[in-house]
């Protein structure tokens, strides 16, 4: 009887874990503007992810690292560098800053740029590769996101965002 119980457990945990991984779109009012703030989260892994940010005015992609924050990492030439599918290899010029008491960020925000990257992560049917690297000290990470639920919530995100 207890070797079902932990087996339940251990496929709740499981079958919960993969009902919160791919993508999700969340709006707020926006008390400024009249319109909507928006906030696209594409989960890499349990530390990182990829958010895309809107409000009436600005338009920004981040990768964010569960981390608290270190003296030096906002010097380097940071690179954001995303690919979806088959497309080209999407290569943004980054800031590093903490983005709360629970992460860290390197966030662009070439407008152009980031529309394109929406739309092909809107298309996505196989995988989102996602790099940040710093040049100078050879730092580089990778990872990647899933495709399931883009569609959807790119979509959601773009309307909110009055982008489509």
């Amino acid at each position: 009887m207890l070797r079902v119980g932990f087996v339940a457990a251990v496929m709740g945990m499981t079958f919960s874990s993969l009902a919160c991984a791919g993508w999700m779109t969340t709006t707020k009012d926006d008390i400024f503007s009249g319109g909507q703030t928006a906030m696209l989260i594409g989960e890499i892994d349990a530390y990182h992810a990829l958010i895309f940010d809107c409000d009436s005015e600005n338009l920004t992609l981040s990768l964010i690292e569960q981390s608290k924050w270190k003296d030096g990492m906002d010097r380097g030439d940071w690179r954001l560098l995303v690919k979806v599918d088959q497309s080209q290899i999407r290569d943004f010029a980054a800031q590093s800053s903490q983005r709360n008491e629970k992460y860290i960020q390197v966030a662009t925000s070439d407008r152009d740029s980031i529309l394109e990257l929406l739309k092909e992560i809107r298309d996505a049917n196989t995988n989102i590769q996602i790099g940040m690297q710093v040049k100078e000290v050879d730092f580089k990470w990778s990872g990647t996101a899933s495709p399931s639920g883009s569609t959807r919530e790119t979509d959601r995100f773009l309307q909110a965002c009055k982008l489509k």
